[in-house]
């Protein structure tokens, strides 16, 4: 394992100072006895032990987002799963993890006031991908917990060394080519437990790499740029750039320059040359937004593009070649709009080949509880808030909304709530926003105590994971494929979340008996 610190604002490290810190510490005996067990089995078994780790370590340097990233040889990063991270952390993340598993020998020196931890999950090598797990911590870290960080990744540096070092000596009769699998059957940066959600996973995977056209159609709100984003990132084209444009961000008189690009001269006002956002793209994917208001005069040159691969740019003879793959999205009904000649036919049938729908979030109610609970720790933690919980009633209320803006407002109104709720106190009815709640103030079933969110929401799911857990010896990887989680590392994080103990049941195929255990006196 190896840390790499992030950047620390002076106003975040003064603010910190007057805030007490964790009062948990790192069990390091026996996080060290696990590497060293580990390093004598091979690099499989590291990883598993460095995941495990990583929970631990977000005990005492809680984290309000994490990503992981797998890199092969001589490639940039390409992110495999994300949580509570913005566009621009997770461009941090990358270069972040890019620096760490270039390092062979160094470590990255801590101190106190860091503000991001990148924890090498498994070295690059020849014949595998690296594998990184990098985390934006609430607070900057204390003195006493660099420092046991720094004592912990020595540690892991040496375990990894010894592992490569043992499978050089004595080579596996069937060496792995890639690292363990990370979070492969679900869309980073999205949460969901829903069978709806779950099949829009599984059909941006049977297309990821496909070079045709992909139309993502759904209400505003749902997430339709995100599943963009997740087809470029889980595609073969991860490792090129990702351009976003609004078509209706600008006029129509300039959507043509900006898309396609102009020659200094070719109209008044254009004093330099510009590539345009489309060659920008190349080798990677060029995300349009709302192309249902693209102008009706600018799609027939779209539908060339789209066709035969070539943009024309504006001042030049003749077109050039491109190799771009274009994922579309709308959340008008384009079908309608052709039948009022709004939107051309034949570009209509180019750009929905292949057509991929984000369900509103009231077709899918199961997925409420989840990212109602996401959103109350994401953001009690990103802004510092102890906020004790929520109420039968706040919940209740939050259920059996319709969500019109679907998960943007619901994220929305859970800030909300975080921000407006006293801290140490629980999130009352009366503090959600009067168009979501029921206008007859109906009684809720248990008139009242306030109760903790993982009691009103995350017991059920506890006894199904544990269950789950048992009726498959404790092996995490079946466990989560019974689950229909898509990966251990999507269980090992819900493990952390619902607080089951890392000890009593993390144990895995591949040694059973190694378990993580704080040493009691």
């Amino acid at each position: 394992m190896v840390l790499m610190s992030g950047s620390t604002p002076s106003s975040g490290s003064d603010r910190s100072e007057n805030i007490a810190a964790p009062v948990f510490q790192l069990p390091l005996a026996s996080m060290v006895r696990a590497l060293c067990k580990a390093a004598t089995t091979g690099s499989d078994m590291l990883y598993d032990v460095m995941l495990k780790l990583a929970l631990m370590v977000d005990a005492t340097a809680q984290t309000y987002g994490l990503a992981t990233f797998a890199q092969k040889s001589g490639e940039r990063p390409h992110l495999k799963w994300v949580e509570g991270l913005d566009q621009d952390e997770i461009a941090e993340a990358e270069s972040q993890v890019a620096e760490t598993l270039a390092r062979t020998t160094a470590v990255a020196e801590m101190k106190a006031g860091d503000r991001a931890i990148c924890l090498v999950l498994a070295v690059p090598t020849a014949r595998r991908e690296g594998v990184a797990i990098y985390g934006r911590c609430v607070r900057p870290l204390s003195e006493r917990q660099a420092k046991e960080l720094k004592i912990l990744c020595d540690v892991a540096q040496l375990a990894h060394a010894h592992a490569l070092l043992s499978e050089a000596v004595q080579p596996q009769p069937q060496p792995s080519t890639h690292a363990p699998t990370v979070a492969t059957a679900t869309l980073p940066g999205m949460v969901f437990v829903s069978r709806r959600m779950s099949e829009l996973a599984r059909s941006v995977e049977r297309v990821k790499d496909s070079d045709s056209t992909v139309l993502v159609t759904g209400e505003s709100g749902t997430g339709k740029e995100l599943v963009a984003r997740a087809i470029h990132r889980l595609s073969r084209r991860s490792q090129a750039a990702f351009i976003p444009f609004n078509c209706t961000a600008a006029p129509a008189e300039l959507i043509e320059s900006l898309l396609f690009g102009h020659r200094k001269g070719a109209f008044t006002g254009a004093h330099t040359d510009h590539d345009g956002l489309i060659r920008a793209a190349e080798g990677g994917t060029l995300f349009l937004d709302e192309i249902g208001d693209l102008p009706l005069a600018l799609q027939p040159k779209l539908l060339r593009f789209l066709q035969e691969g070539e943009v024309h740019t504006l001042g030049e003879r003749s077109p050039r070649k491109v190799n771009v793959r274009v994922v579309a999205a709308t959340h008008k009904d384009l079908p309608r709009a052709v039948a009022e000649d709004r939107f051309r036919e034949d570009l209509y049938y180019r750009v929905a080949a292949l057509t991929l729908e984000v369900p509103a979030l009231r077709e899918r109610p199961e997925d409420i509880a989840a990212l109602i609970s996401h959103y109350l720790t994401h953001y009690a933690r990103r802004n510092d808030r102890a906020v004790a919980g929520i109420t039968a009633e706040a919940i209740h209320a939050l259920q059996n909304y319709s969500w019109p803006g679907n998960v943007r407002e619901l994220a929305a109104e859970i800030e909300r709530l975080v921000l407006y709720t006293d801290e140490g106190t629980s999130i009352s009815g009366d503090l959600i926003s009067p168009r979501i709640r029921p206008r007859a103030s109906a009684p809720a079933d248990a008139p009242g105590a306030p109760a903790h969110l993982e009691n009103m929401l995350d017991d059920f799911e506890r006894r199904v994971i544990t269950e789950t857990l048992r009726l498959h010896d404790y092996n995490v990887a079946r466990a989560a494929t019974a689950l229909g989680l898509g990966s251990r590392q999507t269980l090992y994080k819900k493990l952390k979340r619902l607080a089951i103990n890392v000890g009593d049941f993390l144990q895995d195929e591949q040694q059973p008996g190694l378990q993580l255990r704080a040493e009691r006196n």
